[in-house]
């Protein structure tokens, strides 16, 4: 059996573990902009088309290799009803739901639709043939005569992630959003199709995964909470949810099996709800294909989703998932939670940081499982989406699995380009979260506490120290420590280096061991930065893993780090990652001339899809003068200040390296 995977990344990799198992010679479908991909080199062979949105050349590539089945993945064409149909009249089955299946559920206004015949409660909404056939200045009104007042959410009918989707606080911002939301879509999905419903603020977000026999049948397992979200886009899922009683587990389930038997759905698909503040829920969508964050569902119901996938491909049910056509709550064995590692940087807005893995290190242990696709030394590329990882734990109830997904995100090291694993760990450990007090709005109300160092502020102080720096760099280069004077630069070239933090005392002496990238702090100034006063929030398992190793005659502090490029240097240490200035490169640091007149830079690298102005325009402070795609996303780029565009230093199309100045103002 032959089986393409029409995808990249870690759902790539996932997906091949699943066709090795089953015995089945396995092809990834790439593009020559994805080269340094690692399933590239696990596959059996390599389909090479221009992009992965490219349906005519991957069933094309597919037909060539003599291929049996193709699994779409989740993202790019997994719900494209013209994909699908285009693969299954090539003869070639199609692990997903049928294109009729996609059709009448996989945009959210026809799946409101078959949701209102199901008797499924919906939220009311301005669909997109409304809006087309109403002029903007009708839009408020006709919201209005539905209930539905600001804010307002606008949301893309197909595809999901957060893309295509702003949130409207008054109504003269809807014209403008409907159109930005419109062009997001466009880019992400092929379909610009957008629609205005009514925005729930803070509500949990639970959804139901289901499998349908494709003839009516179908068995619902269990609910997944993916509540804790920024951008509408999912930070934190686990299964099954806090909040979930067997009577909601129950009723949400028969819900979503009705959409399943209206549509004989085929396969995997995942029903979403939100929750309201009165515990009544609402359809929101259903995504006809795997999800993101299906491992938590494969961990706490002892399923394999993808092999279920493939079984039914084939032919047959799977049998590890009961009987479709009898209804049946599922129990969960225990807890499971998933992280999604990222390459953005929530301290900077969550803005993408792609760039280079330097040193990637994925944890392991029991109940801990990490979906990737990267490894050490390649790197994550503006051109694709942020995810890096995805860090699954499990544990027999929630306490114990919370527990180990703290220990291993502050195990997980990724050096060379910013994520957002010090945030995981921040929300991990949070008295909220540890409790189940969350809702889609959480995050950013408690955004600077999850954003605050995660070290003690004796930590933090020690290792931005220039002594504790300056011996770093000299590490790196091999040269030990420096040390003042002759005794101990004599150690130092003996094999022993040691460091004086200020003056002589014996406490601030410290031994820097190892390299180049896992290093060992020892002596008695680690002792003395232990002991420093620590708050409750700033206690994290490994500090606390320290301080009471802090007894032992000669405590130990393991860390990683690494160069960056320029005058950086990179400190991964108790889930925190810091990022350092080189003392020593000082001097051969190029000076560089401020534009004149004050620039305008992007905040990213990406490509410049908008150029809203030109030079000698006139701009006010905050307005829109670019449009930035990054990583599947679109950002705007605003005037600083007002002032005179003295130059535009961009075209439409063209590709940044990293953060660059557009334009400079006068």
């Amino acid at each position: 059996m032959r089986l393409v995977i029409a995808n990249r990344g870690e759902i790539a990799r996932r997906i091949l573990r699943a066709g090795r198992a089953r015995g089945f010679e396995v092809a990834v479908v790439s593009t020559p902009g994805d080269a340094g991909s690692p399933v590239r080199r696990e596959a059996d062979a390599v389909l090479e088309v221009d992009s992965f949105l490219d349906g005519a050349a991957i069933v094309e590539a597919a037909l060539r290799w003599r291929a049996r089945l193709l699994h779409p993945g989740y993202g790019y064409l997994s719900e494209n009803a013209g994909f699908a149909r285009a693969v299954e009249e090539a003869g070639i089955g199609f692990v997903g739901p049928t294109p009729e299946n996609m059709l009448a559920l996989g945009g959210k206004e026809s799946a409101k639709a078959v949701a209102r015949a199901c008797s499924v409660p919906v939220l009311e909404a301005l669909l997109s043939g409304e809006l087309a056939a109403l002029p903007p200045a009708a839009w408020q009104d006709a919201l209005a005569g539905r209930g539905i007042l600001a804010p307002y959410l606008v949301k893309a009918s197909g595809g999901g992630g957060g893309r295509g989707m702003r949130v409207v606080e008054e109504p003269a911002g809807l014209p403008d959003a409907v159109l930005r939301a419109s062009r997001e879509a466009l880019a992400s999905f092929g379909d610009g199709t957008v629609f205005v419903e009514r925005l729930l603020r803070s509500p949990r977000h639970l959804e139901i995964q289901v499998f349908g026999d494709g003839r009516g049948g179908g068995v619902f397992l269990g609910e997944r909470e993916c509540s804790l979200q920024r951008r509408h886009q999912k930070v934190l899922e686990e299964a099954p949810s806090s909040v979930a009683d067997p009577a909601l587990r129950e009723a949400m389930g028969r819900a979503a099996l009705a959409l399943v038997r209206h549509t004989a759905y085929r396969g995997a698909g995942t029903v979403e709800f939100l929750l309201d503040e009165a515990g009544a829920f609402h359809f929101l969508e259903m995504n006809t294909r795997l999800q993101v964050e299906h491992p938590v569902t494969e961990l706490a119901y002892g399923v394999d989703l993808v092999l279920a996938q493939l079984d039914l491909a084939m032919g047959g049910w799977p049998a590890t998932l009961g009987d479709p056509a009898v209804f049946a709550v599922p129990a969960p064995t225990g807890v499971a939670l998933e992280a999604r590692v990222l390459a953005e940087d929530p301290r900077n807005g969550f803005l993408p940081t792609p760039g280079p893995l330097r040193v990637y290190v994925e944890p392991s242990g029991p109940g801990v499982r990490v979906d990737s696709g990267v490894t050490q030394g390649g790197r994550v590329d503006a051109g694709f989406d942020s995810m890096i990882a995805k860090l699954v734990a499990w544990g027999p109830d929630r306490a114990s699995a919370v527990a180990r997904l703290a220990a291993a995100l502050e195990d997980f090291t990724v050096l060379g380009c910013t994520t957002n694993l010090p945030f995981l760990q921040a929300v991990a450990r949070s008295g909220d979260f540890l409790a189940g007090r969350e809702s889609t709005g959480w995050i950013q109300e408690h955004l600077a506490d999850l954003n605050a160092p995660l070290l003690p502020a004796a930590c933090l102080a020690f290792f931005r120290s220039t002594a504790f720096r300056e011996a770093l760099s000299m590490a790196f280069r091999g040269a030990g420590a420096a040390a003042p004077g002759p005794a101990a630069r004599f150690k130092a070239q003996a094999g022993c280096p040691e460091l004086r933090t200020g003056g002589a005392q014996e406490k601030e002496v410290f031994h820097l061991e190892g390299g180049p990238v896992l290093f060992t702090l020892r002596g008695p100034a680690l002792r003395r930065m232990l002991d420093g006063p620590v708050a409750p929030g700033e206690r994290g398992p490994g500090l606390a893993r320290a301080l009471a190793a802090a007894g032992e005659t000669d405590p130990a502090l393991p860390f990683r780090a690494c160069r960056l490029e320029g005058a950086g240097m990179a400190v991964a240490v108790f889930g925190e990652t810091l990022v350092l200035e080189d003392p020593s490169a000082d001097l051969a640091r190029p000076r560089v001339q401020a534009a004149a007149g004050g620039g305008v830079n992007a905040p990213m690298a990406g490509r410049i899809l908008e150029c809203l102005v030109a030079r000698g325009d006139e701009v006010e402070q905050g307005q829109l003068m670019f449009v930035l795609e990054s990583m599947k996303m679109q950002f705007e780029i605003t005037a600083p200040r007002a002032g005179t565009v003295a130059e535009v230093c961009v075209e439409v199309g063209q590709a940044l390296q990293g953060p660059e100045t557009v334009a400079v103002l006068a």
